[in-house]
């Protein structure tokens, strides 16, 4: 049975994909020890890798020492540039490490494929492999994160444990969220209750299925459909939505200003109108359920800076950067909450 790859992904910057991959993957390995859970840091900003490294500041120590080695995502793409353009180097396990060799407070079972900030040069790599005069080209340079993750699963294979994974990528849809979608084969859409955040699921649908949620959308235009083309082209699998998740909700949506409800009520229904016209890109009825996540507040700036999980923070005071913070359980509880009703199911 193929192993779980899901990838936390909209066409919006701004709605919490780093801080919920984070919290997904390390409560879901704290409740199934059994099991190997892999975080792929596909974003240049590599947030993710600083906060399972150690928070800020050891986190960014750690993910430097990573990086002067070319341990990370974008250390392999240069090597796969330099040394074998079109097949596997044969050391592409390596590249992933455990986290808890850097952070004491991650689970034994956790481990990290390190972000680098020049994944975006890298996008020029990914481009000139793509586009060189060889067959299945294309394929071959959108298909190298999914080179990475073959050659660990094979070779944690012989422990048969499951292996489920969590693909944290920025906003933008450069070729390096292509190899990322293309890798994944389930996605978690996480949102906010705005304007911009519809507009980015809109935009998400667009770019990886090729179809339209708006009646304003043209996609006749097609640099839209060009992902989706190719990898129609290619015979390449497109995951399947998982489900929708509401992120910085409100407590008690009765008190929560017109508008905030406003954007949910359309949120809801958005997800309802796709799993009713579209039911092939969901894995099933049972998908696309609207999750809310409660507001971490000032948890969420606590977590950043110690990188700790959420499940093992304390209700006392914190000090970041010389400024006493305090961690009320009031606040913690119901984060924690949410994250573990969609731990649950995935």
């Amino acid at each position: 049975m193929e192993n779980i790859k899901y990838l936390i992904w909209n066409n919006k910057g701004g709605v919490g994909k780093t801080f919920l991959t984070y919290m997904l993957s390390i409560e879901y390995a704290l409740t199934h020890p059994d099991e190997d859970v892999i975080v792929i840091d596909a974003c240049p900003q590599s947030n993710v890798s600083e906060m399972l490294l150690g928070g800020n500041g050891k986190g960014e120590d750690n993910l430097s020492k990573y990086r002067d080695t070319n341990l990370t995502i974008a250390g392999y793409i240069k090597q796969r540039y330099e040394r074998s353009r079109s097949s596997k180097i044969g050391n592409e396990s390596s590249y992933f490490v455990m986290a808890r060799n850097s952070n004491a407070n991650m689970p034994e079972n956790l481990y990290l494929l390190p972000g680098d900030v020049d994944l975006d040069i890298c996008s020029t790599i990914i481009n000139y492999l793509g586009t060189a005069p060889e067959r299945g080209a294309w394929k071959k340079s959108r298909l190298l994160l999914n080179d990475l993750i073959e050659s660990f699963e094979q070779r944690k294979g012989a422990d048969a444990r499951k292996q489920v994974f969590f693909i944290d990528c920025n906003p933008s849809f450069a070729n390096y969220t292509e190899m990322a979608v293309l890798a994944s084969n389930r996605i978690i859409v996480p949102c906010t209750a705005d304007t911009a955040s519809l507009r980015g699921i809109f935009n998400s649908f667009k770019l990886i299925y090729g179809i339209s949620l708006s009646s304003k959308d043209k996609l006749e235009d097609g640099i839209f459909l060009e992902f989706n083309s190719n990898a129609k082209d290619n015979a390449l699998p497109l995951p399947l939505i998982h489900s929708f998740v509401l992120n910085r909700s409100r407590t008690n949506l009765k008190d929560a200003a017109s508008a905030f409800r406003s954007h949910v009520d359309e949120i809801s229904k958005l997800a309802k109108s796709v799993q009713e016209n579209y039911p092939d890109i969901f894995l099933g009825k049972e998908y696309g359920e609207v999750f809310n996540i409660k507001d971490g507040n000032t948890i969420a700036s606590i977590i950043n800076h110690e990188g700790q999980p959420l499940s093992k923070l304390q209700q006392k005071k914190y000090v970041i950067y010389g400024q006493e913070t305090q961690a009320n359980n009031s606040q913690i509880t119901p984060l924690l909450n949410d994250i573990q009703a969609l731990v649950k199911i995935l």
